[in-house]
């Protein structure tokens, strides 16, 4: 048992004060070297534990070396799934650890087809994880001060510890969320709910439906699994009453998390959600985030702890924008998992485009690092609209918005034509004019190029069977890679 589970609640809720209060007065260069010092050492620990990672040192002509500081670092490998998951073994992978003392495993989400990378944590690590948790929970939501009553509805198995919060762990069934939020959610000063943007469409009619206030639950939303754009976070604050620039203390923020390093590695705050809408509204904003392209939708701006997880950017483009790499700092990872890269374009932000960006929105700059983060490299093809383009014309009207479960399929055709193909929430809505010229509309606003849009109804959309929350809608037909 760790010694943190041992403290009493008001020590822990002090110590999570200090550690708070420690943070947001540290130097933020001082953390970043730190952060970088602390990637360093995990490589020879990486190379003592991992045969497989050993192998992929040899590989790139380094062997003993790897071992010894200083190290060229540009010179390691970068990690991906196909040469770690898809080619090792899981004993080649791992450090020797009893099974008795492997306490959880998490794996992705195997949106690559049948390739799923995996986390293992040892009973110490678990034990020890709800604190990390409650950390974020009181920065953001001052769960120590309020009670709070936690939803979650994230699926594949993602489940919170918490001794902060009261957590309902109901995966992807709306008619339980509903129920809970209903009948226990009035005992509780604020509520919680976390869920993906494709998930939390069910639920907000199940609410509807059942009678679920969430004014009166002073509710926030957490969007996890897939990039969350503007549009839809006013989509959302509008059904569920929140007023995203009033300054009120509910919110609609975002969570970035990979099953094989981590949940909740990059998360919104509040300054990076005010910083991100004010660079709607101002060009010269946009253009310092790299978004020169009015039909583009903007990055999502994230913070990280640089003491947790190390970020770097490779191959950055003339914007700075590149693949994400990450290196974990836990010097007790079971899969030890070094430069391990997302899939995902980002950009990191120097402390002076922090500090501009916050001065020109009004807020406070925030005490962490941030990174931007476009999405997914392979949603991103030449000659097709982004994934997150077309969510943002999909929520631009709401009364389109709710006649579309929020799924859609984006399909290159030959001779550079695209297919954009939306799924109805009912037949009706399917056969109704005016939704799809709509559409029509919207993407004919932001995508100049030769495209056709088509709706159908919930059945004859073809994709429907992966539609089932459990898993990850792939909205590109080429981005199941």
């Amino acid at each position: 048992m760790s010694w943190l589970s041992l403290l009493p609640e008001g020590a822990v809720r002090g110590l999570r004060g200090l550690i708070l209060k420690m943070g947001r007065g540290m130097d933020p260069q001082k953390m970043m070297d730190q952060s970088q010092r602390k990637a360093t050492r995990m490589i020879p620990y990486a190379a003592k534990h991992s045969a497989a990672y050993r192998t992929l040192l040899r590989e790139h002509g380094m062997g003993d070396e790897a071992l010894r500081e200083p190290l060229a670092w540009k010179n390691l490998p970068v990690l991906t799934k196909q040469n770690t998951f898809g080619r090792f073994a899981l004993s080649e992978l791992a450090r020797d650890v009893p099974t008795q003392d492997l306490a959880d495993v998490l794996t992705s989400s195997g949106r690559g087809g049948r390739s799923f990378g995996f986390r293992l944590t040892v009973r110490d690590q678990h034990e020890e994880g709800w604190f990390d948790i409650d950390l974020g929970l009181q920065d953001v939501f001052d769960v120590d001060q309020r009670s709070t009553l936690l939803v979650n509805c994230l699926p594949m198995g993602v489940v919170f510890r918490s001794r902060a919060v009261t957590v309902a762990n109901v995966s992807v069934r709306e008619d339980m969320a509903c129920s809970i939020l209903r009948d226990v959610g009035p005992r509780f000063q604020q509520t919680v709910l976390c869920t993906d943007p494709l998930f939390i469409r069910a639920l907000l009619d199940e609410a509807q439906a059942a009678g679920v206030d969430w004014r009166a639950l002073h509710t926030s939303v957490i969007i996890g699994e897939e990039i969350l754009v503007e549009s839809q976070r006013d989509y959302i604050a509008a059904r569920m009453g929140i007023d995203l620039d009033g300054g009120g203390t509910r919110l609609i923020g975002s969570s970035f998390g990979v099953g094989e390093l981590g949940l909740n590695l990059l998360f919104e705050t509040r300054e990076t959600i005010r910083i991100r809408r004010a660079a709607l509204r101002h060009a010269e904003m946009a253009a310092m985030l790299g978004r020169t392209d009015g039909g583009e939708a903007m990055s999502s701006l994230f913070c990280y702890n640089p003491l947790r997880s190390y970020i770097e950017i490779l191959d950055p483009d003339s914007d700075g924008y590149g693949e994400m790499c990450v290196t974990m700092l836990d010097r007790q990872a079971v899969i030890p998992l070094p430069r391990y890269t997302t899939g995902d374009m980002a950009r990191l932000l120097t402390a002076q485009e922090v500090k501009a960006l916050s001065a020109q929105t009004g807020t406070a700059p925030p005490w962490l690092p941030m990174v931007a983060v476009r999405g997914r490299i392979k949603d991103r093809p030449d000659g097709v609209p982004s994934v997150e383009g077309v969510k943002d014309c999909l929520y631009q009207d709401h009364a389109l918005a709710d006649q579309l479960t929020g799924a859609f399929k984006i399909l290159p055709q030959t001779g550079g034509v695209v297919r954009v193909v939306f799924q109805a929430r009912t037949d009706a809505a399917a056969e109704q004019g005016d939704v799809l010229r709509g559409l029509q509309r919207l993407l004919r606003a932001r995508w100049q190029a030769e495209h056709v849009v088509e709706v159908l109804s919930p059945a004859t959309f073809p994709w429907h069977p992966m539609l089932d929350h459990e898993r990850k809608f792939a909205y590109l037909e080429s981005s199941r890679v």
